[in-house]
Parts: structure tokens; C-alpha cells; sequence
């Protein structure tokens, strides 16, 4: 799950001595709300520029990637860098190929390496680049659509769901799957429109998305698409069941349901998301019905409504899966299967960042990576300093402490 293909900001809010406050939309102020117990975001590396971190994908406990931005100041296009980790230290590499750092994203493909995907800004154009990193250097790839059988993915990739570092599923921007197995690559046909992937197990696998034919398309409610939710057992793709929708009478113009995102904690534990709505207006002055979103929740054996995300969890999303425990969600919260939702604790920046005693800090995620083989989580993001005059804005790794 690599929700989605937007970056993911994660906001943790720390105030000097008292509650923090409303920022970005999310309210982070903990008056009366539990805090995740034994869970806590530590610094592991603060850069000594000023700057963000954008993403990051893990191949190994001993081969970490994060993409950063160096602040600029004086009107330039920002500076794109890499951050490695070897293991033992991080050590800052430039970017294999030039591109936007705003416009790029690196993507874990398992043992087949990573991938770092950037687009180039011309005065009337742009070119999207892609470099590959396959454990020992990084090397330019061909961004065509068309490859020989066995190649790895072409173009632009959209969504990710690393199984195993040899159990890996690939979504690429035209709606192709790709699947790769530790020896090569196979597109795989897949039985509706995929939009996201997510899993739990090699034989617990979702797509969704939207289909044109079969149950509910067409005739009295006119619907042009339908939810699709597909599910990999180990051995084949299969069509679920989903609700058929439609609106009431009158209907409006070419409606169209469709699945947009999925998240998987386990086998039990399936929510996707989407929305019915319809592509225009008839002319007429008819009252249209509004477009409506979708939640759903896969129980092992069908598809059902979504109850509500418990306390501060109800309007947040998850952001990044933490195992069978849950998931890491917006807004600095933890979320169990079993419907605890709590706040992780985080901590200011140490002296001599530049930070004085009274300022706030809030730490922005923009993602959270689950490092293969071990228990080790860890975030790339940013600090931002709210004080009069000179204010640091750290480009920050942080690692998860239970």
C-alpha cells in the first residue's frame, strides 16, 4: 500500500509546555486522547541544511533510500537529493538522474531493486526520467512503454504492494499489473480496472478498481462502471462481490461507481474506498442527487458497510500498514485491528538545531516505511520551527520506538 500515489503528509504537532495546535487541517492536540503506549517517533538523523525529506523505499535492513529537498531561498528551482543507508551510517548521494525533487518518487520493487521515478520541467514540456538501483549502483532505465517479456515495468508506476522481497505486485500508470516472482517479471491480466493494490500474505492479495460489464451496468440505473474488488488466493485473480449501485430516479448522465484506494492489515481486515457519482448534466432542470462516497469492509467472506475509524481515527486515513497490528494513519495516530486509535508520542529537537526553548516544532511525515525482515519503522519528513525571526526547517529521519 502505497496510498496513494499523492505524497502523504503526517502531522505531529509539539508545542513548549502546552498543548499543540490546529495545522493543515489536522487538529493534534491530545486534550483527554490516549497516547499509543510504548510508541514514540525518535530523531535518528537530522541534516545540518535546512530542507525536507519527500520519500523513501527500503530494499534491506543495510540498503535505505530517502529522496530529499535542500531549501533554497532565492527563488531557484529546489536542489533534489539522496540520502543512503548502509547499514551502519547515512551518507548523502546526488540524484542518479536530474529531475523536480517535488515530482519524483522512489519505489521499492523488492530484490529487484529500487526505483526513483523524476520529471524534468522544460519551458513548454516535461520528461519524466527513471534510474534503478539494484543493491550496488544506479543506473538510467528506459522510461518506453513497450519491453520484452520478463523486462521490468516501463514508465510511470502508480502503486506498489511488496508481498515478500520476492513476492512483488506493480501497478503502472496505463492499469497494468506486473508481477515480480525473485527471477522475473510477468504482466498479469487482470479481471477489472485496477486503480490500487494492497496485501497481507502471497495469498491475500486486493486490486480495485472498476468494471464495465456484468451485474448492474447499464439498464434502469444506467450505471456505465461498477465497484470491482479483486482478490489473489496464491494461484489466480478473482472478481468479489460488490454492491451494484445506482442512483434514484431521475437518474443523472452517465453515472459510475468505482473503487479508489484499499487498505489490508490481514485476511479479516480489508477496507477500500471510492465514490458513485456521474460525468455531467443533461440540460434539463432536473435536481441531481449529490455524488456519494463508498467504504466497504471485507470480513473474510463479503463485503459490507464501513463502520466509522474509532475516536480520532474517524476522519483520518491510513497512511502506512504496521503489519497485522494496523495501521499508521494521518494526523500522527496509530490505529490496531482491534479499534484502538492513539496519538505516538515524539520529542522536540535536540539543542543546537537552532530551535529555542519557546518555539513549537511540528514534525511532517511524508512517509512511513516498514524496513523488510525486521520491526524497524521509520519516518522521512521534516521539522518546522514556529519562532520570531530565524527559523530551521529540518529535513528529519525518525525511527519508531515500541
Amino acid at each position: 500500500m502505497r496510498n496513494a500515489a499523492a505524497a502523504v503528509a503526517v502531522l505531529a504537532l509539539l508545542a513548549a509546555g502546552c498543548g499543540a495546535q490546529k495545522s493543515g487541517g489536522d487538529a493534534d492536540d491530545g486534550a483527554g486522547e490516549p497516547r499509543a503506549d510504548g510508541l514514540s517517533w525518535a530523531y535518528e538523523r537530522i541534516d545540518d541544511r535546512d530542507g525536507e525529506l519527500i520519500d523513501g523505499a527500503a530494499r534491506a535492513a543495510d540498503d535505505i533510500w530517502a529522496l530529499g529537498s535542500d531549501d533554497v531561498g532565492d527563488g531557484r528551482l529546489a536542489r533534489g537529493h539522496l540520502l543512503h543507508f548502509d547499514g551502519k551510517k547515512w551518507a548523502r548521494e546526488p540524484m542518479p538522474v536530474d529531475g523536480d525533487p517535488h515530482l519524483s518518487r522512489l519505489d521499492s520493487l523488492g530484490s529487484a531493486g529500487i526505483r526513483l521515478s523524476t520529471v524534468v520541467k522544460g519551458a513548454a514540456s516535461e520528461t519524466r526520467r527513471y534510474a534503478l538501483w539494484d543493491g550496488a549502483r544506479w543506473a538510467p532505465v528506459d522510461g518506453g512503454r513497450e519491453g520484452a517479456a520478463g523486462d521490468a515495468p516501463r514508465g510511470q508506476i502508480t502503486d506498489v504492494e511488496v508481498i515478500t522481497p520476492d513476492d512483488v505486485w506493480v501497478l503502472q500508470g496505463g492499469g497494468e499489473v506486473t508481477h515480480w516472482d525473485g527471477e522475473r517479471w510477468t504482466v498479469t491480466p487482470m479481471p477489472a480496472d485496477v486503480v490500487a493494490l494492497a496485501g497481507s500474505a502471497s495469498d491475500d492479495v486486493w486490486a480495485v478498481g472498476s468494471r464495465a460489464t456484468g451485474p448492474g451496468i447499464g439498464g434502469r440505473g444506467r450505471e456505465v462502471r461498477q465497484l470491482a474488488a479483486m482478490h489473489y488466493d496464491g494461484s489466480k485473480w478473482s472478481l468479489t462481490r460488490t454492491p451494484a449501485l445506482r442512483f434514484p430516479d431521475p437518474v443523472p448522465p452517465e453515472p459510475y461507481a468505482e473503487f479508489t484506494g484499499i487498505d489490508v492489515a490481514s485476511k479479516t481486515y480489508v477496507r477500500a474506498r471510492g465514490g458513485h457519482s456521474y460525468k455531467g448534466y443533461d440540460g434539463e432542470e432536473v435536481r441531481h442527487p449529490e455524488a456519494e462516497a463508498v467504504e466497504l469492509s471485507w470480513d473474510g467472506s463479503r463485503w459490507k458497510e464501513s463502520e466509522p475509524f474509532p475516536g480520532a481515527c474517524a476522519y483520518r486515513n491510513p497512511v502506512a500498514r504496521d503489519g497485522d497490528r494496523g495501521f499508521f494513519m494521518n494526523g500522527n495516530r496509530h490505529l490496531t485491528t482491534d479499534g484502538a486509535c492513539t496519538r505516538i508520542t515524539k520529542r522536540r529537537l535536540p539543542e543546537g538545531q537552532g530551535a529555542r526553548p519557546e518555539s513549537r516544532q511540528q514534525l511532517w511525515l511524508k512517509k512511513i516505511v516498514t524496513v523488510p525482515g525486521t520491526d524497524r519503522v521509520l519516518g522521512f519528513g521534516a521539522v518546522e520551527v514556529l519562532q520570531s525571526g530565524a527559523a530551521p526547517h529540518k529535513a528529519v529521519v525518525v525511527s519508531l520506538k515500541r
